[in-house]
């Protein structure tokens, strides 16, 4: 039995049910992960295949699940095996890459987001959501992406895409696909928003209860309390009591206040966190107007699965110039979220 043969007969033994493969074919329209035993499956066979070379550029690019796979396995043969293609179309969104350029350890890419029937964005400029992804021949590299600018007339967003190789090495030629799951839409954002939260009335060791933290963001090392929620996965966040301010639109609300350990604690709560990616950040100013910086941030989501984050700002102030203090904050909003499947790649090279 040649080798060929030999693959064949492997792939057949190893070939996942019917009813395995309705589910994970189902499970990538849907953005999910295949299930464990196919995905061990599928990377079996795409190391065969890449023996063989069965694997072509249209396979890769036109299958999710053998794409990722295969990424997973090499980016750069992933990567290599995609077909440039700077632009698609998806739910009435058209993607275009329009320039993209090499300067050392760092690339910029140009791209744009344009509604193509008008009915979509409206007069505020459409935002990534946070799934979305960049793959690429690199295994150390850092990005950020930036709004430039949004034309209401011709309903198209420019955004800026920085790449930087954090090892400090210059970029080598290479593909590069980026992949958008969803866009959000109707985003707003205010800042300076009065909080009249009468501060001197915050209660000595109000009540807590201990919650699984989704995040912890401190300034520096942080405090002791930071680095304990950081290391072990949970904090004693203060219990929501009766709002003591909420917003206009009622996404927003302070949940509860504090004062304990030396300094000041603010539970806030933002409704549709994850499908609109709400968020909001606290601003705490000294009798002389002087910024009070927090010590750390914690956030949970709670355990029954409602989409609305709670965030506890610690901040370092002495209880008795807590009347003198004043809040303010900023606050983002989304109206909504467009799924679709925006996926474009495109070549960097050196000039």
């Amino acid at each position: 039995m040649n080798f060929e043969q030999t693959y064949r007969s492997m792939n057949e033994s190893i070939a996942p049910s019917d009813a395995l493969l309705a589910d994970t074919l189902g499970r990538a329209r849907a953005g999910q992960r295949p299930k464990r035993r196919l995905r061990r499956v599928i990377v079996i066979a795409v190391a065969a295949a890449l023996v063989l070379g069965c694997i072509t550029p249209a396979l890769a690019a036109n299958v999710p699940v053998v794409y990722q796979a295969l990424y997973d396995i090499s980016p750069t043969i992933a990567q290599a095996l995609m077909p440039v293609n700077e632009s698609c179309e998806s739910n009435g969104v058209k993607m275009e890459v329009v320039s993209a350029a090499i300067d050392g350890d760092t690339a910029g890419v140009y791209l744009t987001l344009t509604d193509t029937s008008g009915d979509l964005f409206g007069e505020l400029a459409p935002a990534f959501s946070e799934g979305w992804t960049l793959n690429s021949p690199s295994s150390d590299l850092g990005y950020m992406h930036t709004l430039l600018s949004y034309d209401a007339a011709t309903h198209t967003a420019t955004f800026y895409l920085e790449l930087t190789n954090l090892d400090g090495q210059a970029f080598s030629d290479g593909k590069y696909t980026f992949t958008l799951p969803a866009l959000l839409i109707g985003r707003d954002s205010q800042l300076d928003v009065s909080i009249p939260v009468d501060l001197s009335a915050v209660p000595f060791d109000p009540p807590t209860e201990q919650q699984m933290c989704y995040s912890v963001a401190a300034s520096g090392d942080g405090t002791p309390e930071a680095q304990q929620a950081i290391s072990s996965g949970t904090y004693d966040f203060l219990q929501p009591q009766d709002a003591l301010w909420q917003s206009e639109d009622d996404v927003f609300a302070l949940a509860a206040a504090g004062y304990r350990d030396g300094r000041l604690h603010l539970l806030l709560s933002a409704l549709d966190r994850k499908r609109c990616e709400n968020q909001a950040s606290l601003f705490l100013s000294d009798a002389n107007g002087a910024p009070v910086e927090p010590d750390f941030v914690a956030t949970y989501f709670p355990p029954d699965g409602t989409d609305c984050a709670f965030e506890e700002w610690v901040f370092p102030m002495a209880y008795d110039q807590l009347s003198q203090s004043s809040l303010t904050g900023w606050l983002r909003t989304s109206g909504g979220q467009i799924n679709g499947n925006w996926q474009v790649t495109f070549r960097l090279e050196n000039q």
